[in-house]
């Protein structure tokens, strides 16, 4: 698959799987060009780097195939960018929604946490499991 295949696949599946309940900020993101596609198909640190915070929402780092010691590099990246959330995202990952390749899913952690926090005064994470809520919201 081509990086320009990747984007339009990875916008479809984000239609189908993310945007129905999974991520009510997705189709926004999607809807105003705040999707960010990096191409590392071998998680070369310095890609990643290539995150516009100040002009997308979200930034979506695609491995491809790769995912040989990619927690080391999230590790440390998290580190050096302790204002920014690093998620890998692989088709082994996710409760809600497996994705079709590998990823890394870059965000603001200021950004997240406030709609996080605005979320938890709706019912949306109601039908959460305690331990995945656990997971992801603490």
């Amino acid at each position: 698959m081509t990086f320009e295949e990747f984007k339009q696949k990875f916008l479809d599946w984000t239609v189908e799987n993310i945007e129905k309940g999974v991520c009510p900020y997705a189709k926004k993101a999607r809807l105003e060009n705040k999707i960010q596609f990096i191409d590392c198909p071998r998680g070369v640190y310095g890609e990643f780097l290539e995150f516009d915070e100040d002009n997308y929402d979200i930034g979506v780092a695609w491995l491809g195939e790769y995912t040989a010691g990619i927690e080391n590099e999230l590790e440390d990246l998290r580190e050096h960018n302790p204002h920014l959330l690093y998620f890998l995202s692989t088709p082994d990952s996710g409760y809600f929604a497996k994705n079709f390749t590998n990823c890394v899913l870059i965000q603001s952690k200021k950004d997240i946490l406030e709609k996080r926090e605005y979320l938890k005064t709706t019912d949306y994470y109601n039908n959460w499991p305690e331990w995945y809520y656990n997971e992801i919201c603490e």
